[in-house]
């Protein structure tokens, strides 16, 4: 009998996404996630916070490389802080800003111990900053993709629609009117959270505009490219604003009404839509 290609390469994902790969930091609560904006780049990992500071390998692997400041107290702190590279075959796992003293065992068995959450190196606060790579492939995978369901029920909120004009943000109301002289992106801020006290980037963003694509972009993997990393085949500039607000860009202005439709979705499904319009009075003359 001929196998259908299709169910095989279905069978491939299911094999490949249901590695056993536990979280690192055990009833840890999530404080970032991957592919947010971190003003000039993406965030290309997951940070967590927890009660309990031990952290976790994910899975069985051998240490790769290290970075301790007890080791090189000459030296000043990487970004990443003190941190361990682990190879799981052709998955390496990343765990940073951890405390100083790590320990150099070579191999590692399932939830052997790491480190402890410190706040080392580029950190504002302690918490772990823990991400996997495929270096072979030259990308960064999101790690919800290979770990159990985060407990989220809560749904994103779209918040804020504004244009960036010179240096001034401009907050567009819904069914308000605006003169514009240009196609200017729609800027829009986008937050979710699943305590309230977190505020989580996206997984998802599908936008249309008068009734046609314009944005379709998913942040499970961010690869690298000549120009810097890409989500969705978009590098950084193309996707946020340096103030965080996620960007629409490819607006071609109407005279007269302009519709807006929004969705937005987290890792754990929960969704959000919004259909926001507004008046343009069109002034292409008047534009430098």
């Amino acid at each position: 009998m001929k196998t259908d290609k299709s169910m095989l390469c279905a069978l491939l994902f299911l094999a490949l996404s249901s590695l056993s790969f536990q979280w690192p930091v055990p009833q840890g609560r999530l404080t970032s996630t991957f592919g947010e904006s971190r003003a000039d780049h993406f965030h290309d990992g997951i940070d967590l916070v927890s009660t309990d500071n031990t952290v976790l390998t994910s899975t069985s692997g051998r240490l790769v490389y290290l970075w301790d400041k007890a080791m090189f107290p000459e030296e000043n702190y990487p970004g990443g802080g003190n941190y361990k590279i682990l190879s799981h075959g052709s998955m390496y796992s990343i765990y940073m800003h951890l405390e100083d003293g790590l320990s150099t065992v070579r191999d590692y068995e399932e939830k052997d111990p790491v480190g402890y959450i410190g706040n080392t190196g580029h950190s504002f606060a302690k918490h772990l900053h823990f991400s996997f790579l495929k270096r072979n492939e030259r990308k960064s995978e999101n790690p919800l993709r290979y770990l159990s369901q985060y407990d989220d029920s809560a749904s994103p909120m779209i918040t804020d629609f504004c244009f960036k004009i010179d240096d001034k943000y401009i907050i567009i109301r819904e069914k308000s009117t605006i003169r514009l002289t240009k196609n200017y992106p729609i800027l829009v801020k986008i937050v979710d959270s699943v305590t309230g006290r977190e505020r989580l980037g996206i997984h998802t963003l599908q936008a249309r505009f008068n009734g046609r694509e314009v944005l379709q972009a998913e942040f499970s993997e961010l690869r690298w490219s000549p120009n810097g990393l890409t989500a969705s085949g978009r590098l950084f500039d193309s996707l946020f604003d340096e103030e965080g607000f996620y960007k629409i860009e490819g607006m071609v202005y109407q005279q007269g009404m302009n519709v807006l439709e929004i969705k937005a979705e987290d890792f754990s499904g929960n969704a959000t839509e919004r259909n926001f319009a507004f008046t343009v009075n069109l002034d292409m003359e008047k534009a430098d």
